[in-house]
């Protein structure tokens, strides 16, 4: 792997799992300290964001890259689901996805509006040697039809895409984006580049806090910039977003 991530990590691919971040975690706390990608065919408690469930049966992509970062501060990784999200959306796009391949804050890409990916990002260790496990959850042979937002396949879109293919893809579009990262140094580009393919920009919003008001882009920490009613900016760090306007347009 680049510079910015250490040396280039190892693939180890899992039939069934029950979660792969969980299984990163495993060999974190088991004394691993260089880069490697924990994926999976199936996984049996799969989790995406607030420990919500994520349906992961064979067919599709689960991958965690546990990614040790000495020296990086807590504050610098605020940016890391953007720059896991562009990874993915490039890795749709490599593939042969020939639709709008776009990105719902915070976490989802979305392939023709509809969502096709999740990142899950978690972190452990100490202040001075933090590690980051980035979850990818991939949509590439099916899709759960009961979820919160409309959901899609890549395989919807294109021919069909097998998992251990994507997987290089995604490992190789995932060590570009990190790279320009730079561990923090490059986190203005990650926020420009994810703004040009951000989803609903300029459509009205609702935050999990009740404030209503414009989604305007992104802040140079990653939050959401929404400009309210009285023409005030706020930021919105953490949290749901309901996005009602941006939905209808779709149907």
């Amino acid at each position: 792997m680049s510079e910015a991530a250490g040396s280039e990590p190892e693939i180890i691919w899992l039939d069934s799992v029950g979660s792969t971040n969980a299984e990163a975690m495993k060999l974190l706390a088991g004394g691993r300290s260089s880069p490697v990608w924990v994926t999976a065919r199936e996984q049996t408690a799969g989790r995406g964001r607030q420990d919500r469930q994520w349906t992961s049966p064979p067919g599709n992509l689960y991958a965690s890259l546990l990614l040790p970062l000495p020296g990086v501060a807590l504050g610098q990784l605020s940016c890391l689901s953007l720059v896991a999200g562009l990874a993915v959306a490039d890795s749709f796009v490599a593939s042969g996805i020939n639709v709008p391949v776009t990105l719902k804050w915070p976490n989802d890409v979305l392939i023709d509006g509809r969502k096709a990916a999740g990142i899950l990002i978690e972190t452990a260790g100490q202040p001075e040697s933090l590690s980051a496990i980035i979850g990818c959850g991939v949509n590439l042979a099916h899709h759960p039809d009961d979820t919160r937002w409309p959901a899609t396949h890549a395989a919807a879109h294109r021919r069909p895409v097998d998992p251990s293919d994507m997987m290089t893809l995604l490992a190789a579009c995932m060590e570009a984006r990190l790279e320009q990262w730079g561990r923090g140094a490059g986190q203005a580009s990650i926020v420009d580049d994810w703004t040009k393919r951000s989803f609903g920009l300029g459509t009205r919003v609702q935050l999990g806090d009740g404030l209503e008001g414009v989604f305007r882009g992104l802040a140079s920490s990653g939050a959401m910039q929404v400009q309210l009613a009285d023409g005030t900016e706020h930021l919105h760090h953490a949290g749901d977003v309901e996005w009602r306007e941006a939905l209808a347009g779709m149907t």
